[in-house]
């Protein structure tokens, strides 16, 4: 975990709070096709506070963030590299998180 840290120094100042990691995986796995098309490479877990993904997706290759926020409702980034935030969304409710998270890595109108 020290290396970790050591990598995503910046990432603890935009977590917020605890929560449950694997519940957020199992919400983003609902559809799993979704999921999957996003080329999931890694998923690890920041203390408790993140969840990151390594994805290959049609519009984003790299890192994903994903936070909960004081007011329950989640925030993600996605990163370049390690420590550069290429895009940021924020006051995304559970519901939601999917389907955004969708549009801003992978889809396409050409799947329809």
């Amino acid at each position: 975990m020290a290396n970790l840290n050591k990598k995503f120094e910046n990432i603890e100042k935009l977590v917020q709070r605890d929560f449950n990691v694997d519940e957020t995986v199992q919400l983003l796995k609902l559809n799993h096709q979704v999921f999957w098309s996003w080329g999931v490479e890694r998923l690890l877990n920041y203390q408790n506070k993140g969840l990151l993904l390594l994805v290959n997706g049609h519009h984003h290759k790299g890192w994903l963030l994903i936070v909960l926020a004081w007011n329950d409702t989640y925030s993600y980034y996605l990163l370049e590299g390690n420590k550069t935030i290429k895009k940021e969304q924020h006051e995304v409710y559970f519901d939601c998180l999917q389907e955004r998270i969708d549009k801003d890595i992978e889809y396409i109108n050409e799947y329809k």
